[in-house]
């Protein structure tokens, strides 16, 4: 590709899972083994290929080791927090969704009926994490970086507030955490081109649904770059190779038009130019 970058996947090839360097239409297989994290946090990535195959012959996974976590951030685009009637927070507020919440390129969201009428989307810039870090400041935030890819927070708008009275709790963990009910991928497109348009802040994220923009909008919008992002995060807790972090999400949700994902909906989440993740509501 471009720019020095590649782009890194998970791959099932029969009965085994392998990580590979997508070229086209052909994977160069550097890892046999569901082993995403190792790969990014060595030079397994760059790696010779150990065979080479078609991408027929292959499902794509998430791109997300079993062992990894995924985070996202709430009303980080001021005008999102606008149609939201939301404040803007006074620091990232960050929660965490499961693995289990995440469906791979290609694949059939879980529109989860029995609990939520009223799944929505959000297409976000995901940053994924390469090497281990604590504690970092903002202005090293970027060395952590090994790549990016397209995410959609699956968001239950009538599960996320629980009531208690005349007030409520925010119920991040139903609302954001249903089996399925979120995407990530294709794959993890990496190296020196990605990092140098997060440090200029070119990127751009584009949703469309059922091939209408639904949400543009790019990083310039943001409330806390991706740095900040990672040294707040990381001053809690330390983050792992493999662990992925969405950056929000910029206005035009469904919940603000009234339009709510149904079964048969088309979705499709790009990243400047990289290869956009589509996906379709089961």
């Amino acid at each position: 590709m471009a720019d020095g970058n590649f782009r890194l996947g998970r791959f099932q090839l029969g009965n085994q899972i392998v990580i590979g360097r997508l070229d086209a239409n052909e994977i160069d297989v550097i890892c046999e083994g569901d082993q995403l994290a190792a790969a990014i946090a060595s030079e397994l990535a760059t790696r010779d290929p150990v065979r080479r195959v078609s991408l027929d012959e292959a499902v794509m996974l998430p791109p997300i080791d079993p062992a990894a976590r995924a985070f996202a951030v709430a009303i980080n685009y001021r005008a999102h927090g606008a149609e939201s009637s939301a404040k803007p927070p006074e620091r990232p507020l960050i929660f965490y969704k499961a693995p289990s919440n995440f469906v791979a390129h290609g694949c059939n969201l879980n529109p989860n009926k029995t609990v939520t009428s009223r799944l929505d989307y959000e297409g976000e810039i995901a940053v994924v994490i390469g090497r281990t870090c604590k504690a970092v400041s903002a202005s090293d935030a970027l060395h952590y970086i090994a790549g990016v890819c397209a995410f959609n927070d699956g968001s239950a708008r009538d599960l996320v507030k629980l009531s208690a009275g005349a007030d409520y709790w925010p119920d991040w963990t139903a609302a954001k955490g249903l089996d399925g009910a979120s995407a990530l991928g294709p794959t993890i497109t990496c190296g020196p081109g990605v990092i140098d348009s997060l440090r200029r802040r070119t990127l751009t994220v584009t949703t469309r649904l059922n091939g209408e923009v639904a949400q543009k909008g790019d990083m310039t919008e943001m409330i806390f770059s991706t740095e900040q992002i990672i040294a707040t995060l990381s001053s809690y807790m330390t983050l792992m190779p493999g662990d992925v972090i969405a950056t929000g999400t910029p206005s035009g949700v469904g919940a603000a038009r009234n339009r709510f994902l149904d079964t048969g909906d088309e979705l499709e989440i790009e990243i400047g130019g990289l290869d956009p993740l589509h996906v379709k509501v089961g």
